[in-house]
């Protein structure tokens, strides 16, 4: 589902302009990214939780030639689903 796919939806059940949905949803998505760079943890309640985590410095294996292969400490995006919206997902 594309940003432009959500907008028409959320128009259509609203009965709102699709600008002024476009424009709301790109302010949110700002705020969401700038949130997740200053690595706090953003929370949508029905959905879910996005978490900054850091992964230590590991030995990796290069899976062609077998060789390892440094893999520095790392800073990953990971998302949490609430339990109520895994709920849902398991049961379709």
């Amino acid at each position: 589902m594309k940003r432009q796919d959500v907008t028409k939806k959320v128009a259509e059940k609203t009965g709102l302009e699709q600008k002024a949905i476009a424009e709301v949803l790109k302010v949110f998505l700002v705020e969401v990214e700038a949130g997740i760079l200053e690595r706090r943890s953003i929370q949508l309640r029905p959905l879910g939780t996005f978490v900054v985590k850091k992964r230590r410095a590991k030995m990796g294996r290069n899976p062609f030639t077998n060789e390892p292969v440094p893999v520095p400490e790392h800073l990953t995006l990971t998302f949490r689903p609430s339990r109520r919206f895994k709920t849902k997902l398991n049961q379709k």
